[in-house]
């Protein structure tokens, strides 16, 4: 049954079948084919796979997401960022690095991240001497911040499935989070100043101010989830309902971009995003019963201890298996077939399992930036109009070699768990 299934996906694949059809049709052919399971349950496998309460959270937090986008609150977010940031050597670079840490800590989608602040700041750019290839690989590196800093998507589908606690993931995701922003805004420092481009010159102080008052409204809404959330005053989901009424409130009462048609296609937008990634999930889980049925997770458990027993290096083996399976299949339809296998795993050994949670997001993002699937990629190669050989080499490599640091840095010290002990205790 698992070589039905397997083989059936490849093909959908190579035939650009969109992966949760090709999910879910390989897993229908596997059951079909080499199973009794009347086919009636493979609905209800569906259904039970996403009926879950902090699922929800989900598609409340994609449509805060393009609340902010549409409703102009990334403009402001993007404004302040420049009037902080703008009189650095490569200022404009180090701008869209910063507004995308801000817009990803309400979003929790790299997706949403590189479009809504990509499409803003990689025009400008481009006017200021950037080349395509570093504008792309920017725009995605930074954009992939998004699954990382709170609220982050895939950790709430990684506490769904193993019953961790979202709010101490998103918590330990803050520093890594930074971080990895901080590095890139120093390769766009590096890079600027090798080309000698974008040197705004001076700070402004009354420039910053007169900024952040347009943008308070803008920047008190990754405050109050993050805060929320930090402080204990709303779970996770209620945390995207309030991202959701706070954007709605700001947008149309506030700023006064969004009107009822620009609301509509709001909504529009968001379902079909929030569609795709619930159907993700629910196809996932066939391909969860299939490997269950064919005991495959104790083989893979036992092939993984013959290579080592060492947590740390069982880390580093399961990072590299998320990479390389990332490389062609989205993390969302990874994380429930690969999860039920490794989790029990590091849980019995004894492993901090908020650092294996936080981990396992920063590996995910990986199989964003790289060919042949990496939406976050080729995302930003279609806004920026680039090559791959221009985004690839030299700049993604950078930009990849920085997350493979940070994740070797979260590994080997216990940075994922620095803040949610600090400020929730130990587990």
């Amino acid at each position: 049954m698992i070589q039905i299934t397997v083989t059936t996906l490849i093909i959908c694949l190579l035939f650009g079948v969109p992966i949760a059809f090709a999910i879910g049709i390989a897993g229908t052919v596997g059951l079909y084919f080499g199973s009794t399971m009347p086919m009636f349950m493979i609905v209800k496998d569906f259904i039970e796979g996403i009926n879950s309460f902090s699922y929800m959270a989900i598609p409340l937090f994609i449509l805060a997401g393009a609340i902010m986008g549409k409703g102009g609150i990334s403009n402001k977010i993007v404004d302040f960022a420049a009037a902080l940031l703008s009189w650095l050597r490569g200022g404009t670079a180090i701008t869209a690095v910063g507004a995308s840490m801000i817009f990803a800590s309400v979003s929790g989608s790299g997706a949403a991240t590189i479009a809504a602040i990509g499409g803003i700041t990689a025009p400008e750019m481009r006017k200021r001497g950037y080349g395509k290839g570093f504008t792309a690989a920017m725009s995605a590196g930074a954009g992939s911040l998004g699954p990382i800093i709170p609220p982050s998507v895939d950790m709430i589908v990684f506490g769904c499935i193993t019953g961790m606690s979202i709010a101490r993931m998103f918590i330990g995701g803050i520093i890594p989070g930074v971080i990895i922003g901080l590095l890139l805004m120093s390769y766009c420092y590096i890079y600027a100043k090798k080309h000698d481009i974008d040197y705004g010159g001076k700070f402004r102080a009354s420039v910053v101010w007169q900024s952040f008052k347009h943008s308070i409204w803008a920047l008190l809404m990754p405050i109050i989830i993050i805060g929320g959330v930090m402080g204990g005053i709303f779970t996770a989901t209620e945390a995207g309902g309030v991202a959701c009424v706070y954007g709605l409130f700001v947008a149309a009462f506030v700023y006064k971009t969004l009107n009822l048609k620009t609301l509509i296609e709001v909504l529009k937008t968001s379902t079909v995003n929030m569609a795709m990634v619930m159907m993700i999930i629910g196809m996932s889980t066939l391909f969860s019963y299939i490997l269950a049925l064919e005991n495959v997770g104790p083989k893979i458990v036992d092939w993984m201890l013959s290579i080592t027993e060492n947590p740390t290096g069982l880390f580093f083996l399961v990072i590299g298996i998320m990479v390389v399976i990332g490389c062609f299949m989205e993390s969302l339809a990874a994380l429930p077939i690969i999860l039920p296998i490794i989790y029990p795993m590091f849980a019995e050994m004894g492993v901090n399992l908020n650092q294996l949670g936080v981990v396992f997001a920063l590996s995910t993002v990986l199989g964003g930036l790289t060919p042949p699937v990496g939406i976050y990629l080729f995302l930003s190669m279609n806004m920026n109009k680039a090559k791959m050989k221009e985004t690839v080499l030299p700049h993604m490599l950078i930009v990849i070699g920085i997350m493979l640091a940070v994740i070797v840095l979260c590994i080997l010290l216990p940075i994922p768990q620095f803040l949610p002990e600090l400020i929730m205790g130990p587990m």
